[in-house]
């Protein structure tokens, strides 16, 4: 089953690249180094806060699902403390609760993230291996009345250097992200450098656009006030297929034929995924969503009452479901015959995610309507990156692979 291969395959895929603890932050007198791991893999935090009477750390571990506060203690200089673990290899958020107010590390370059050296950690982290180019590129879009949009582009080690042509994934954000998502908190470039070099996936490009209708850019890069944006921002779909691969095919040396594209996303991206491989199916080999949000096709959202399993989920989406009927109504190439074209089609969701009572809702439909497809539960995780960075990873290694 693919539920039990999961962390066997990421362990064969972490195998061979060598462990590399994050870079340390330099201490200073008001600035103690944090968090410091230790052997056995317990990791402890420091924050200089003399005048604090309350502090506390707030972090997703053991792990998302798990996640609690831990009081931190004072010592005589104001050095406040906490070890928590040992925690398993992963990459970790955290912050402080200060008096009742979340701050940053200070310590910490990264601010708020950590990796743990290991079979998951090691797959995060940069490593002495050939590494590929993360550019930002601007791209005409007037369907979404805009006379430039920004997207992020992945292109693999050597790419510069070569006349290779490569197959290429199209990979989307969720809601409220944008197209440096993947790239800062889904450490996608990491991932791909990693396992391109251990030969455990295939050199691609990577494209990771904006799917916000209503957005040109980032919020962090450009400031306009925009307009609300429509459920689910499918008509992103619509520029995607009409004005984005053209220009990803026109551009870079890709292999521009659907066997050689693949298209993937979370959450929202997860939506817009399933709407562009099933109004145009003709354009993709390969098609997996991750915590996918599908009630975002237009007309297809009911609000239902929280499931009997309410209390081991995780907002959002607890009380969201999809009407099937119009689901299928939406998508009329949502077929047996045309899904069976892919040569991946694989719903995936970690199984304390809110949206697993829909995800559930549409997988039982696909079925009894014939419809092959493989549906994913993994044990722990949440509506989170910690899943979706996991996700990735074991996605990336069954792409573009030959047909069977």
């Amino acid at each position: 089953m693919r539920l039990l291969a999961v962390s066997a395959l990421l362990f064969s895929i972490a195998s061979g690249i060598a462990a590399q603890a994050p870079p340390a932050p330099q201490p200073g007198p008001n600035r103690p180094n944090s968090p410091q791991i230790l052997p056995d893999n317990r990791v402890t935090f420091l924050l200089n806060a003399p005048k604090a009477t309350s502090v506390s750390l707030r972090g997703d571990f053991p792990n998302s699902f798990d996640a609690k506060e831990v009081p931190m203690t004072r010592d005589k200089d104001g050095i406040w403390s906490a070890t928590v673990g040992p925690l398993q290899s992963a990459m970790y958020n955290y912050s402080f609760i200060v008096d009742g107010v979340t701050v940053a590390d200070p310590g910490n370059p990264h601010r708020n993230s950590f990796i743990l050296p290991g079979i998951i950690g090691d797959l995060y982290a940069v490593q002495d291996v050939p590494h590929g180019t993360v550019s930002e590129v601007w791209y005409q879009a007037p369907l979404m009345k805009m006379a430039q949009r920004r997207v992020t582009v992945y292109t693999p080690p050597g790419y510069e250097s070569s006349t290779v042509r490569y197959p290429v994934l199209y990979l989307l954000h969720g809601g409220t992200q944008d197209e440096e998502e993947w790239t800062i908190n889904g450490r996608a470039p990491q991932i791909l450098d990693n396992l391109i070099a251990s030969g455990k996936a295939k050199p691609m490009i990577v494209v990771m656009p904006n799917g916000n209708t209503t957005q040109s850019a980032a919020r962090t890069y450009v400031t306009a006030q925009e307009p609300t944006p429509p459920r689910g921002n499918i008509p992103f779909v619509d520029s995607l297929v009409s004005e984005l691969i053209p220009f990803i095919d026109k551009t870079y040396r890709t292999l521009p034929d659907r066997y050689n594209r693949a298209i993937s996303g979370l959450s929202m991206g997860g939506g817009q995924t399933t709407y562009a491989a099933f109004t145009h199916p003709e354009l993709f080999g390969w098609v997996e969503t991750f915590s996918g949000a599908h009630q975002g096709v237009p007309g297809t959202e009911i609000v239902i009452a929280p499931p009997p399993n309410a209390a081991d989920l995780h907002e959002p989406g607890i009380t969201q479901n999809v009407d099937v009927d119009k689901f299928f109504a939406a998508l009329p190439k949502l077929t047996p015959e045309i899904a069976s074209q892919f040569r991946l089609f694989e719903l995936t969701i970690g199984n304390h995610d809110g949206l697993l009572t829909e995800h559930r809702t549409v997988v039982a439909a696909m079925k009894a309507r014939g419809i092959k497809v493989t549906a994913v539960e993994v044990p722990g995780y949440i509506h989170d990156f910690a899943f979706w960075r996991f996700a990735l990873a074991d996605m990336l290694p069954r792409l573009f692979q030959p047909a069977r």
